[in-house]
């Protein structure tokens, strides 16, 4: 495990057990990087530099969206940790070409590296701010956007023969710019293995609590979305709107009452009084996508939260989610999630135990 060796006001030193160092200054300075084995405990974040914290790179640009920039700091900084036990576990870091920002080149050792929204998403960037994310990509660091700045994902090749969604705004001109790009505008975020891309204004919040879920587990990014949006998270809720005037909000409050029952789209359209075609049409105007996929989705999150916090074997809980046999849940739980039901208990569940004890 890593030790810290100098503090600095953006940047840490560090040096591994194994004698090997990796080193920035807060003076732009070329960072020194020599890899280590990778560090990671069961239930925490990937280290794939030898470092005791995952270290986080928020590409700042001159037009980013002050709002995703909040969204990154307050999920994966200390207000959140101190609601849960993820304290310490993250770095952020905030680059830029400003002075008042670490260089660019901490893009290329960080862990994983967020680009916001921007303003201006067809506006050229500058080759400088293209390489780092290239460079950052070719390392093998995870790679996020959100909305509109996934166009720079794009500019620096690293959705070329991927999957990914970005502002609905801008579908059209991103597809003349990325025909290379498979886009998909039915959900909030799409994961193509380590690329993380975000749709709409709120998605940021969904995208950035699913990135901790993935590393931490889901019941503790629970408790962080709680602390940091006042309410508690619902996972992939696509374009999910921030108050209850939201059209379709009684149907997935109804929705998520009753998962454990047999639905179907009539059943759901009598509870909503609503005619079943009109239901079909709102709700995917609401969430970016169809009334069963969202179900699937909710169903999965309420069985990683069991699968986290109960001993409830893996066929009851199938039952309790409204899966019906084990069989459901296995194909929908690898399917969304890609591991199993068993792998995934035993990634997070005895992680947790294992932290309480110490």
């Amino acid at each position: 495990m890593a030790t810290p060796l100098q503090v600095h006001s953006t940047y840490t030193t560090f040096a591994s057990n194994h004698g090997k160092v990796w080193r920035a200054t807060p003076h732009g300075q070329q960072a020194v990087v020599m890899r280590t084995d990778t560090v990671r405990g069961p239930g925490r974040p990937a280290l794939s530099r030898g470092r005791y914290r995952h270290v986080i790179a928020l590409v700042v640009t001159g037009d980013a969206v002050s709002l995703d920039i909040d969204v990154v700091r307050q999920v994966f900084g200390p207000r959140a940790a101190a609601e849960s036990d993820v304290a310490g576990q993250y770095e952020v870091v905030l680059c830029g070409e400003q002075a008042e920002l670490a260089p660019l080149n901490a893009l290329t050792t960080a862990d994983t590296v967020v680009v916001p929204g921007v303003e201006n998403p067809l506006t050229p960037r500058s080759p400088a701010l293209i390489d780092a994310l290239r460079v950052a990509y070719a390392g093998g660091a995870r790679m996020v956007g959100f909305g509109s700045g996934v166009f720079l994902l794009g500019y620096a090749g690293v959705l070329d023969g991927r999957r990914a969604t970005t502002h609905w705004k801008y579908a059209r001109e991103f597809r003349e710019l990325f025909p290379s790009v498979r886009l998909d505008g039915d959900h909030a975020f799409i994961d193509d293995e380590r690329v993380h891309t975000g749709g709409g204004m709120l998605s940021g919040v969904d995208l950035a609590l699913h990135l901790l879920a993935m590393d931490v587990g889901r019941a503790r990014a629970e408790a962080v979305g709680r602390a940091v949006i006042a309410a508690p998270w619902r996972g992939d809720a696509r374009a999910r709107r921030a108050d209850d005037r939201e059209p379709m909000a009684p149907v997935m409050a109804w929705l998520r009452e009753h998962l454990h029952e047999p639905l179907s789209l009539a059943k759901v359209a009598e509870e909503s009084f609503i005619s079943e075609r009109s239901l079909v049409r709102k709700f995917r105007a609401a969430t970016g996508t169809t009334i069963f996929d969202w179900v699937n989705r909710e169903r999965i999150d309420r069985a990683k939260l069991l699968l986290e916090t109960t001993d409830h074997p893996v066929a009851e809980i199938a039952g309790m989610v409204g899966f019906g046999s084990p069989e459901t849940l296995r194909r929908n739980f690898q399917r969304h999630v890609g591991t199993t039901a068993r792998s995934y208990r035993h990634k997070f569940r005895h992680a947790a135990a294992r932290d309480a004890r110490d």
